[in-house]
């Protein structure tokens, strides 16, 4: 069997969604490892498996159309995030007014309401975690249409939506096979808080343990949370890790590969410090340099001086604010001088400290407490900043707060852009008021010389600094 999986250009009129954190549209493009996985998974099966990606690759929609003409896969499926619902269901459309071929749909966006995307008796959604679902449903496909879903499977059959039992989740993390990068253009990929190609991405951990009310994780970590949380009673999933060896493993077949960066996509990266300490001496050892995220409270003096040995530029905190009443109202359990003392101890080891602060997230947001996160941001001499409006995605409390409250200006969540557009009014904000300061904010920052110097002084060719000033043109304009 062939089995396609495809990333159709933006058929709904928008910009390019990014599907590895899938909450925001892509600044840079990453390679989507979570797909990759899968891949690995059904190639291991005896599948033919093919990555189709046309923002990637540069096809518009007449490539597109052209391409599902002349195409013979047994299958096409699609990781879908909020942002690619209407996208990916025009894109099955088509697939489907060329005749009964099978799509299916994973990732978070299905996995919270498979119902949505049952199409027809030919349409299928892999629920949650994907790789044991996705092998169980191929090796069904390949015999015909199943009569009942497999574990982890939604489909319809008399018209009527079937969902297959929960799928056990997969407590070997180093049982899967590395992700199949050979799939992809890795030329077409960077980071530019990298600033070196060819970069790809890694994930050494599923899900973190908090349980923050706005957090929209990484999307696997997303699915996988929407998945459990349906069987057993709205609890989180257990982290799952991968073992030391196991990342160093990937780390040295990435480094034979010519790979020279690397970001993990962990939602929290330093889980315990004697397996950060073991796993940075193995990656320090092939010489390729790599970002990560992490909750400032598990910032230790011991971990990070083994992550910047081992090559480590960045890493990424969810400070969200550095006003206690919202981190306590948004259930974050952290304190500001926790979030200070972190990026000492990251500046002092010669890391980029890069803050995300995500407005709009409490009901307590005003604009003085906004204009005080510069202020702290400026003071703590902070290297990298993310400002995103918050966005209450389906499937988080804050959902349902911004429900409750009357918050959402239409009604109801739909798909935006983080950066640029507000879809909530809050007691003390408009949506006009998050936009414009969040604007701001990115301005006063960005614009800033001592950043642009410092970002500059770290390019390695003039490509690298182009990447890296589309990157910033898209978040800005």
């Amino acid at each position: 069997m062939k089995i396609t999986l495809l990333t159709p250009p933006p058929l709904d009129g928008k910009r390019v969604a990014d599907r590895v954190a899938g909450c925001a549209y892509g600044l840079y493009p990453v390679p989507n490892v979570f797909e990759l996985t899968a891949a690995a998974v059904l190639e291991r099966d005896g599948l033919r498996v093919r990555y189709a990606n046309f923002p990637i690759d540069g096809g518009d929609e007449a490539a597109f159309r052209a391409f599902l003409e002349s195409d013979d896969s047994d299958i096409y499926a699609f990781y879908t995030v909020n942002l690619t619902r209407e996208t990916d269901g025009i894109a099955a459309k088509l697939i489907r007014a060329r005749g009964k071929t099978p799509v299916v749909f994973y990732g978070p966006s299905p996995s919270y309401n498979p119902d949505e995307f049952l199409m027809d008796g030919d349409c299928y959604v892999v629920r949650g975690e994907p790789e044991a679902s996705f092998s169980g449903l191929a090796a069904r496909l390949a015999e015909g249409a199943p009569a009942e879903p497999p574990p982890g499977v939604s489909m319809l059959r008399g018209g009527k939506p079937l969902h297959g039992p929960e799928q056990p989740l997969i407590d070997d993390l180093d049982s899967l096979p590395f992700p199949a990068r050979h799939l992809v253009r890795r030329d077409a990929y960077y980071n530019p808080k990298l600033g070196v190609k060819p970069f790809t991405s890694a994930y050494a951990s599923r899900n973190c343990p908090f349980r923050c009310v706005y957090c929209v994780p990484c999307s696997l970590s997303f699915a996988r949370e929407l998945e459990y949380r349906r069987h057993h009673e709205g609890k989180k999933p257990p982290v799952r890790t991968r073992s030391a060896a196991n990342v160093i493993a990937e780390f040295e077949l990435l480094k034979r590969d010519g790979y020279k960066s690397v970001v993990f996509l962990d939602d929290q990266f330093i889980l315990g410090e004697d397996r950060t300490v073991e796993m940075c001496e193995g990656i320090a050892r092939t010489g390729i340099i790599w970002g990560c995220a992490s909750r400032a409270d598990f910032i230790t003096e011991r971990a990070v001086a083994a992550m910047a040995a081992a090559g480590c530029r960045f890493i990424d905190i969810g400070a969200e604010s550095f006003d206690q009443r919202i981190l306590d109202d948004v259930r974050k359990n952290l304190k500001v001088e926790t979030v200070e003392q972190a990026i000492k101890i990251i500046k002092k080891h010669g890391i980029d400290a890069k803050l995300n602060i995500l407005v709009g997230c409490s009901a307590l947001e005003t604009k003085e407490t906004i204009r005080a996160n510069k202020g702290m941001i400026r003071k703590l001499k902070v290297d990298q900043v993310m400002y995103n409006i918050a966005n209450p995605f389906p499937g988080t409390e804050l959902y349902d707060i911004a429900k409750r409250d009357g918050w959402f200006v239409e009604g109801d969540y739909r798909p935006s852009d983080v950066q640029k557009e507000a879809i909530i009014r809050l007691p003390n904000l408009g949506p006009e008021d998050l936009v414009r300061e969040v604007r701001r904010a990115n301005l006063a920052f960005f614009l800033n010389p001592r950043f642009v110097l410092k970002r500059l002084a770290r390019f390695r060719s003039l490509s690298d600094a182009a990447d890296a000033f589309r990157a910033l043109k898209r978040k800005l304009f």
